[in-house]
């Protein structure tokens, strides 16, 4: 995806930008759709509805106080937090394109301070916690969807160790991630080494394919348990999706893993402070 200029987005907050601003605006014009929103052409309303029954499981949502979104996007399952539920909710967002339209999209919620939209610094493993503060343990809910796919794991472990800090004792976490264990998933992922090359010189924005056995090791060690994983519908908008919902259990265990999300130093992995005079 390339810019007005020819050139390529150097990072992944600059990628989505463009796709904001340029892309999505004329893929809209050449299927002549009616699509209001960024992101409006990649979930149907079923698969929207689909996925809230994932968020909001067995809980009950009117009595939720609290949500966390990762990757709101232009804000299709921020629209059903803030009507389905009395939350206020904070949104980490890393596209300033998606910022501008989230605010325009919520200006009323906003304002009444249903809603906090916050910039994630990507780089800054600490940041989204550090953001948080003194609300760390509170959250009922945090929930990304159709944004870890994009991710490769390693990245992705800093939201879920993230989520774990910011939820409470019970509080669960929502995910979509990409499905490599179903034959969608791989029909997918054949399909797309032809496109491999194409992200040599830009930000990769391919999905990352994991399958349940991963998850269910992982995530006990970050506090998890009760796990839900589900294979997504096969085929549908041509991303197959692997579903995650986990509560926390162990916030002990949630503790330990924020750990894990201290710089290191160098390419040998350690840390920046072992590796001063030595």
């Amino acid at each position: 995806m390339g810019r007005i200029d020819g050139s390529e987005p150097t990072t992944m907050a600059a990628f989505f930008d463009e796709y904001v601003r340029h892309v999505f605006p004329e893929r809209r014009a050449q299927a002549r759709a009616e699509w209001p929103w960024p992101g409006d052409e990649w979930a149907d309303e079923r698969l929207r509805e689909a996925t809230w029954l994932r968020i909001a499981g067995t809980g009950e949502p009117s009595r939720w106080t609290e949500i966390v979104e990762f990757g709101p996007g232009a804000g299709k399952y921020t629209a059903m937090a803030l009507a389905r539920t009395p939350a206020q909710v904070t949104a980490y967002e890393i596209s300033s394109a998606f910022i501008e339209i989230l605010e325009q999209r919520f200006a009323a919620e906003v304002s009444q301070g249903r809603l906090g939209i916050r910039k994630i610094d990507w780089a800054d493993n600490e940041g989204l916690l550090r953001d948080y503060d003194c609300r760390i343990g509170s959250a009922d809910v945090c929930f990304a969807i159709d944004v870890l796919m994009m991710m490769d794991f390693q990245s992705a472990l800093v939201y879920l160790i993230s989520a774990a800090a910011m939820l409470r004792r019970g509080g669960r976490f929502v995910a979509t991630f990409a499905d490599g264990g179903t034959v969608s998933g791989l029909d997918r992922m054949l399909r797309d080494v032809g496109r491999h090359s194409a992200f040599d010189a830009a930000p990769c924005t391919r999905f990352h394919w994991i399958d349940a056995p991963i998850l269910s090791a992982i995530l006990p060690r970050l506090g998890f348990g009760n796990l839900v994983i589900e294979h997504g519908p096969e085929g549908g908008l041509d991303i197959a999706r692997l579903y995650l919902q986990a509560e926390l259990v162990d916030p002990e265990a949630a503790a330990r893993a924020r750990r894990c999300l201290l710089p290191v130093g160098d390419s040998t992995n350690r840390r920046a402070s072992d590796a001063v005079g030595r």
